[in-house]
């Protein structure tokens, strides 16, 4: 147990100082939305409005950034560099190394929630319950495990090249296609069929369907927990052949 809470300590001091990290995980979502809801300032989308129903897609596209290309793509060069045989000095076996690295990340979603949910409505002071607010952080939080695990799928690749750009091509894919940088209503029948079906719209969804005051549906809960067990056993099963 204190060799995964050192080790911990130890990833959240050098997370918190990688610019990948910074830039792309925290201040591009927050620029987006400065930009977005000035764009779309006094609308709203299925009953919410607009400034607070953005404010959840953000954060949405946060954990996913900082759960597929940040997570995915820092296991893959601790794996290639040093600073996996580094760790492995101290007495940590490989699936504390692992255990410690999902908790860390855990840590800094739970950080990217807290930022943006009191930055925003320090700024917006929205009229929201803290039941609310504490509801959404959960479901976001749980929700973002998910996203560990196709950042696990992508760091089993064999070369960073192909990883890094792997990455990219899935945030973008379920930022645009999950509705999270617009709503999927703005985009043509079947872009929205598509969507729907996707786990970044259907993670936001949750989200938004808590804002809404509707609840989160038992369907979109189970469909996540699907694509968690099909990613995290094709995880497992590529991590199992290299190691063959």
């Amino acid at each position: 147990m204190k060799s995964i809470v050192v080790t911990v300590g130890m990833e959240l001091q050098r997370m918190i100082k990688d610019r990948y990290f910074l830039c792309f995980s925290l201040l591009m979502p927050f620029v987006f939305y400065i930009l977005f809801t000035y764009i779309n300032r006094g609308a709203a989308v299925d009953g919410i409005e607009f400034d607070y129903y953005f404010l959840i897609s953000m954060t949405c596209y946060s954990l996913v950034v900082t759960s597929v290309q940040t997570f995915g793509i820092q296991i893959m060069y601790d794996r290639m560099q040093t600073w996996m045989d580094y760790l492995f000095t101290h007495p940590l076996t490989p699936s504390q190394y692992f255990i410690s690295r999902i908790i860390t990340q855990l840590l800094l979603n739970t950080l990217i929630v807290s930022l943006f949910f009191l930055v925003v409505n320090a700024w917006k002071q929205f009229d929201r319950p803290l039941e609310e607010w504490i509801m959404t952080s959960l479901w976001l939080l749980a929700g973002s495990i998910l996203f560990l695990t196709i950042g696990i799928l992508i760091a089993q690749s064999r070369k960073v090249e192909t990883a890094s750009a792997t990455a990219n091509i899935v945030v973008l894919g379920l930022a645009i296609l999950g509705g999270l940088w617009m709503p999927l209503q703005t985009f043509p029948n079947w872009v929205q069929m598509i969507g729907e079906w996707l786990p970044s719209y259907l993670f936001a969804r949750g989200a938004w369907t808590i804002a809404s005051g509707e609840g989160i549906e038992i369907s979109n809960i189970i469909i996540l927990i699907c694509y968690f067990l099909v990613l995290f056993i094709g995880a497992m099963i590529l991590q199992y052949r290299q190691r063959s």
